[in-house]
């Protein structure tokens, strides 16, 4: 290879070595377009943090509100329709069922209560009404663990004191009874024994419970998601020494920009048609001699050959005109061509032309 060739190859690896790098405006500006949008992605995540914090407290406050309701204890027993226990939990027990809380007050018993049990019952039952499917239930649910008859009990109850007994309950009708009978199943002394039988029904724990820990994740993925951004723009801010002050000046500009002119230039109102016409001294300038003159205006050659004394005249009369006329400053007006006028007091011109001479007074001109 020639020794031009090789030194052309040279030249064009080094030019493809080369890499542009952006001038210090062009970084500038991209460093605030990234910290303008990592600024908005924060403030966005900081509001979902919020929205889904809120959103996942009030469902657990909906979840965990219960339904309370109380029993009427007549003839010795304590009974209640409960109702309609409304859930998503199917046949059978399982981690959806309906938590239900029953509370027994034993506010009064027969002095004897050897071998007694206070019985508590949530049975299945679509009419509370009828004492025989209560009966036959009430058997069904003591032989049996069956979900659909639930049973508890507490062996010699004592006087005062409270019990609480706790059922999980499928969507379904169901009915509460609650009693102090002996071993035999026989029913103690109503007239001597009263029982303040009250429950707490929470039905809605399944349905907005889940949906509340839905949106507590939505909630933590937001906050963490928040942290990420806001840790971004801190090293942004340190590492280019961004201040508060020139991101709000530079997003003024941005907008300013973007918004632009308001619309086209407002017209200005212009002359309405061609100057008017000033009326000057019409034909040629007639050689007046002044019978007076202003101080500056030299004595004309015929003036100063004059002979003989002058007038009798009173002596203070000259001060006093020399007086006036140097207060009363003549005004001239440039008229071209080194011509001027002489405006009087009325604003009217006198039709003697002046020009000035080597010494700058005006004189009347001679045609």
């Amino acid at each position: 290879m020639a020794e031009g060739e090789v030194a052309v190859a040279d030249k064009a690896a080094e030019e493809g070595d080369i890499v542009e790098t952006p001038t210090i405006q062009d970084v500038g500006e991209d460093n605030f377009d990234t910290l303008t949008s990592l600024q908005e992605t924060l403030k966005k995540s900081r509001w979902n943090v919020f929205m889904f914090l809120g959103v996942a407290l009030l469902m657990f406050a909906f979840a965990l509100f219960p339904m309370p309701m109380d029993a009427d204890f007549e003839y010795g027993t304590a009974q209640k329709d409960i109702g309609f226990v409304w859930g998503p939990s199917l046949g059978g027990e399982d981690f959806m069922d309906v938590p239900y809380e029953v509370t027994v007050i034993v506010k009064q018993l027969p002095p004897t209560t050897e071998n007694t049990t206070l019985e508590i019952y949530v049975l299945q039952l679509d009419d509370c009404t009828d004492t025989e499917i209560i009966s036959e239930a009430q058997s069904t649910a003591k032989l049996t663990s069956s979900h659909e008859y639930q049973y508890d009990f507490v062996k010699l109850p004592v006087e005062g004191k409270e019990y609480i007994f706790d059922f999980n309950l499928d969507m379904a009708q169901y009915c509460l009874n609650a009693k102090v009978v002996y071993d035999n199943g026989e029913v103690v002394d109503p007239s001597n024994t009263n029982l303040r039988v009250t429950g707490k029904l929470w039905p809605n724990q399944v349905i907005a419970g889940v949906p509340g820990l839905f949106f507590l994740g939505l909630s933590s993925f937001a906050f963490i998601g928040a942290q990420k951004v806001g840790k971004k723009v801190k090293s942004l801010l340190e590492d280019d020494k961004v201040t508060e002050e020139q991101i709000v000046l530079e997003d003024a500009r941005k907008q300013k920009i973007s918004q632009g002119p308001s619309g086209p230039p407002k017209p200005v109102a212009g002359p309405g048609g061609p100057p008017q016409s000033v009326s000057g001294p019409s034909g040629a300038p007639q050689s007046v001699t002044p019978s007076s003159g202003p101080a500056n205006i030299a004595s004309t050659p015929a003036e100063s050959q004059r002979k003989g004394p002058p007038p009798a005249s009173n002596p203070q009369e000259p001060a006093q005109e020399n007086t006036a006329e140097v207060e009363e400053f003549p005004i001239f007006e440039d008229a071209g061509n080194g011509y001027y006028y002489r405006k009087m007091d009325d604003g009217s011109y006198e039709q003697t032309i002046y020009v000035k001479d080597q010494s700058g007074q005006y004189i009347p001109h001679e045609s």
